[in-house]
């Protein structure tokens, strides 16, 4: 696995400058403003731009070449923070400039992050990727454990410039090992719009229920638990009374106890189980709130240590779950999701922020988490994958197959519909088949879904749902996996002669276009390609 070597070693630099910045940036606005707001905006200017161009960046990652789109998010970060120094250096940077300027690094970052979870797990293949992703945790948190001291000590000689010029070329180091690498295959190349492939993977992950819930915990967790590191520096100075030196240390203690959780998450996974979730959840709120109201340097430090160990264990286990859940087709615009969510930080930390300019900055910190908590309870009554226990989708035996389409036709939208004549007696599980097979068809691409009875035959009823073109049509036969083929199975066994009859309509346009056009875009017969119509699909 020389290339995953390759860009973990080029990723603890790169996070190694990411943490001077984190250090020097809020902490430079601090000596500008001395506003617990505006240093909490810093955080939100790095981190609103996910949620812009995070959903975006992933379908690109699932559509293009996942190396040029981490190229391109580096070189776009490397830009704004050489700028960021070079304004440093002159002594012309302002409020507004520090802000726009992180902005636009947050946007570099916003364009390579999708991309870089998705490539760096393949590159060591589905058997390893939990551990690949926790090894890119324990990257970025030995940068978290020695980025935070090095850039405090920077600031504290009056060097913040040099700390951005650092970060600068850390982008540059990163940069020069992707060109090292030839151009990834995609795995999902249908060239469908943005915009429909993002609605394609918004659907996946709304109609996937595991999936849901991870993504709703990972944003509360994002809205609460950001305003430690938001408020670090006003509680250092506020509270605390330290200097630069006291923050890069807090920081520093904070990214001891995430690197030692990237290291011992597995073994702590096999004690705790299901509880490995809520229990970290619980346990940041806990020593948030600790950290927020304690005067003492030295226990500080302590709750920082166990609050990093916890937001490492909350975030590798959500991160590596939803992963291993998603499917290779749509895992660029589930993990963006995820992203995004987590991405959620900016609200919390304008939250934290407004808080803390009327109660201070530590009271602050202890309000949000004492919400983090109570998040981390709530989690702990639901039903939620254990990581360890969960795989890929499986996908169909090898007994089901897919019967042949026409390889191209012209119109849209396509509507698929599905006749059923069913026996009286099986209304009730057959609609809770269909149940399960509506779930599936939005899972696979469908648009819109609807069941219809026959007026006359009330027990003749069609299913109807609608997919964009005939190409999307087409990919969903390639995003079948044994879930989807199961339901199926299932939902064909209700027809009396065990054969529903399925017809494709194709959109028809009769408006300002010639004969030609017209019979190009008629209804396609292809029932000799398949007997029963592939979109069930069933021998």
């Amino acid at each position: 696995m020389p290339e995953y070597r390759r860009v973990w070693s080029a990723a603890i630099v790169s996070n190694v400058g990411t943490f001077l910045q984190l250090t020097a940036a809020p902490w430079l606005m601090n000596e500008l403003t001395g506003s617990p707001l505006l240093v909490a905006l810093v955080t939100t200017a790095l981190t609103l731009p996910r949620l812009l161009f995070t959903v975006p960046a992933g379908v690109l990652s699932d559509a293009f070449d996942r190396r040029t789109l981490m190229i391109t998010g580096q070189l776009i970060s490397a830009s704004a923070v050489a700028t960021m120094a070079a304004m440093t250096y002159a002594g012309t940077i302002t409020p507004a400039w520090l802000l726009g300027l992180s902005f636009v690094l947050g946007t570099g970052t916003a364009v390579h992050l999708p991309a870089f979870q998705t490539l760096v797990p393949d590159l060591v293949g589905p058997r390893l990727r939990a551990q690949a992703i926790t090894l890119n945790s324990a990257a970025f948190n030995v940068a978290r454990a020695v980025g935070p001291s090095l850039g405090g000590v920077l600031v504290a000689a009056g060097l913040t410039a040099v700390a951005f010029g650092a970060n600068a070329v850390s982008f540059l180091a990163v940069v020069a090992v992707l060109l090292s690498f030839p151009r990834q295959r995609v795995e999902d190349d249908a060239g469908r719009r943005l915009w429909r492939a993002a609605a394609t993977g918004v659907r996946y992950a709304r109609f996937t229920q595991p999936i849901r819930v991870l993504l709703v915990i990972a944003a509360a967790f994002a809205v609460t638990a950001t305003s430690v590191q938001a408020l670090l520096p006003n509680v250092v100075s506020d509270d605390l009374a330290l200097g630069p030196s006291g923050f890069g240390f807090l920081y520093g203690a904070f990214g001891a106890g995430a690197l030692v959780a990237a290291f011992t998450r597995e073994p702590a996974r096999r004690v705790l189980g299901q509880r490995m979730l809520p229990g970290s959840i619980v346990a940041f709120g806990a020593m948030g709130v600790v950290f927020g109201l304690s005067p003492w340097p030295v226990v500080s430090a302590a709750t920082l240590a166990v609050a990093g160990a916890a937001w490492v264990w909350t975030l590798t286990t959500l991160n590596a779950t939803i992963q291993t859940l998603a499917p290779g087709w749509v895992r660029g615009r589930v993990v963006s999701l995820y992203l995004l969510a987590i991405a959620l930080q900016p609200l919390g930390a304008v939250v934290a922020g407004a808080l803390a300019e009327g109660v201070g900055a530590g009271r602050a910190v202890a309000v949000a988490c004492a919400a983090t908590a109570m998040l981390g309870v709530v989690a702990s009554r639901l039903t939620l994958p254990v990581l360890g226990e969960v795989a890929e989708p499986l996908p169909p035996p090898d007994d089901f197959s897919v019967p042949q389409h026409a390889t191209r036709v012209a119109g849209s939208p396509v509507v698929v519909a599905t006749t059923w004549q069913i026996d009286p007696e099986d209304l009730d599980a057959f609609l809770a088949a269909l149940r399960v097979l509506r779930r599936e068809r939005f899972r696979t691409g469908a648009r819109r879904w609807s069941l219809y009875r026959d007026a006359d035959r009330p027990y003749r009823i069609t299913e109807m749902f609608t997919v964009a073109d005939w190409d999307e049509h087409l990919a969903q036969h390639g995003r079948i996996d044994a879930d989807t083929a199961a339901a199926l199975t299932a939902a064909q066994a209700f027809d009396r002669e065990g054969c529903p009859v399925t017809r494709h309509l194709v959109g028809l346009d009769i408006v300002d276009v010639d004969r030609d056009a017209i019979d190009a875009q008629l209804l396609t017969v292809h029932s000799q390609a398949h007997a029963h119509d592939g979109s069930v699909p069933l021998q």
